[in-house]
C-alpha cells in the first residue's frame, strides 16, 4: 500500500492547477538547481560530533532549525528518506514536490495543529524512516521564536532533538517573513550543531516551556556562531587569524 504520508502527484480536488501541475518537470529542475548551486559551495561544520550523534543513532532521531535555514538542511540531508513536515498551503505544495525529488518524505500538516490523528500519523512516519527534520519556528513564524510542536514530537517518540543553524557568504536573503538564506554559487557555508535536547515522556506544560526557551536560545546562539565563523572565513580565506 502506498504510504499516505507521501505527497500525491495529483493536485487537491477543487483547487486551480499550479505551475507545477502544468509543467511537472519543474520540481526535478528545481531540485537539480539546488544540487548544482550547493555542490559548488564549501562547507564548514561546527561541533560535528552532534551531527554524527543523529546520523549514527539507532531508532527515531530529530533535527530542527530556523525556517530561514531550511534550503541548506534540505541539501545536506538529501536522499536519506528523511521525513519533513510541509504546510498544507499552496506554497507547501510546491515545496513538497521539490523535497520529494531530493529524496525526502513529505508529511503535510503540523504536530501542533490538526488534532491527534495528524500527530499519530507523523509519529508513525518517523518510526518507519531514517528520521525527521523540522522547522522550530513553524511555517508562518514569528521568525526565530521556537514553537512547542517539535518538542511534542520529541516527547512522544523519545527521540533526541538536535538543533542546527547556518550562515553563508555571499548569499541572497529573500524578502519573506523569515529572510530565507540562499547561498550564492561558490559561497562558503557554515553549519553549527548544538547538543541534543531530550524531552521526558512525562514532561509537563511548564517543563515544555522551559525546554522551548532552551531550544530557542540554542538555535539563536548557533546562528550567531555560524555567522561569526563565516565572516572570519571570508576575511581570512587562508584560515590564519590576523
Amino acid at each position: 500500500m502506498k504510504d499516505k504520508t507521501i505527497l500525491s502527484e495529483a493536485p487537491p480536488r477543487g483547487k486551480p492547477l499550479s505551475i507545477f501541475d502544468c509543467m511537472p518537470f519543474l520540481p526535478r529542475m528545481a531540485a537539480g538547481l539546488i544540487r548544482l548551486v550547493y555542490g559548488s559551495c564549501r562547507f564548514t561544520i561546527l561541533d560535528g560530533e552532534y551531527e554524527q550523534s543523529i546520523l549514527l543513532q539507532d531508532g527515531p532521531r530529530l533535527a530542527t532549525c530556523w525556517h530561514f535555514a531550511f534550503p541548506t538542511l534540505i541539501y545536506r540531508y538529501r536522499c536519506r528518506g528523511v521525513v519533513v513536515m510541509v504546510s498544507r498551503s499552496r506554497d507547501g505544495e510546491i515545496a513538497a514536490r521539490i523535497v520529494k525529488e531530493l529524496g525526502f518524505r513529505a508529511f503535510r500538516g503540523s504536530p501542533g495543529k490538526g488534532g491527534s490523528t495528524a500527530l499519530r500519523g507523523l509519529i508513525g512516519s518517523l518510526k518507519s524512516s531514517f528520521g525527521g527534520g523540522f522547522i522550530a519556528d513553524g511555517s508562518q513564524g514569528p521568525a526565530r521564536v521556537a514553537q512547542k510542536g517539535i518538542l511534542l514530537l520529541a516527547r512522544y517518540t523519545g527521540a533526541p532533538l538536535v538543533p542546527v543553524s547556518m550562515a553563508a557568504k555571499p548569499c541572497w536573503r529573500l524578502r519573506s517573513w523569515d529572510r530565507t538564506v540562499i547561498p550564492k554559487p561558490f559561497s562558503h557555508i557554515v553549519m553549527a550543531f548544538g547538543p541534543p535536547i531530550r524531552v521526558p515522556a512525562d514532561a509537563s506544560s511548564a517543563e515544555l516551556e522551559i525546554l522551548r526557551v532552551e531550544l530557542e536560545t540554542s538555535l539563536n546562539r548557533l546562528t550567531e556562531n555560524a555567522e561569526r565563523e563565516v565572516e572570519f572565513k571570508a576575511a581570512n580565506p587562508s584560515g590564519v587569524a590576523k
